[in-house]
């Protein structure tokens, strides 16, 4: 029979078991490493997508009050499908049951004002760092958790 001129030359071919387990090692190690980092940059966005849907409502809110003199008393009144509703993921607005919710959405109407917040949910309650964020008809800026309220905010 005729010999390929790879094995003439004594080249082998391929991967030995060992070396592809080291390969496999070398993957899971960098997984493990980058992974924590992938995780805290998902809570960072989720944090980012309820920041806006605050001030959405700020904003939606502002507008109510100058064309009726008063605040609205649900987010129904500014638009929004339910009181309270959920934030997904994706950044979108949900029923308050979503699977998918990493934060509820509420207003609560004071004799001054309004506060709205963001509660997370799901996934997003990992965050120690900024629970519960909420803000103030007058703008002062809340959170609860390990960080300042500016790192929330």
């Amino acid at each position: 029979m005729r010999q390929t001129l790879q094995q003439e030359q004594g080249i082998r071919v391929g991967s030995t078991l060992v070396e592809l387990l080291a390969v496999l090692a070398i993957l899971c190690a960098l997984g493990l490493l980058v992974l924590p980092a992938y995780q805290s940059q998902m809570r960072s966005a989720g944090r980012g997508l309820a920041r806006l849907e605050l001030l959405k409502i700020v904003t939606r809110q502002e507008q109510y009050f100058l064309n009726h003199l008063n605040y609205a008393d649900s987010l129904t009144q500014l638009g929004f499908p339910a009181h309270p509703y959920a934030l997904t993921q994706n950044g979108n607005v949900a029923t308050a049951s979503a699977a998918d919710s990493i934060y509820l959405i509420g207003l609560e109407t004071t004799s001054r004002g309004y506060i709205t917040t963001a509660s997370p949910t799901g996934r997003q309650s990992d965050d120690t760092g900024c629970q519960v964020m909420s803000i103030e008809s007058n703008g002062m800026r809340h959170s609860s958790g390990t960080y300042a309220t500016q790192e929330c905010w």
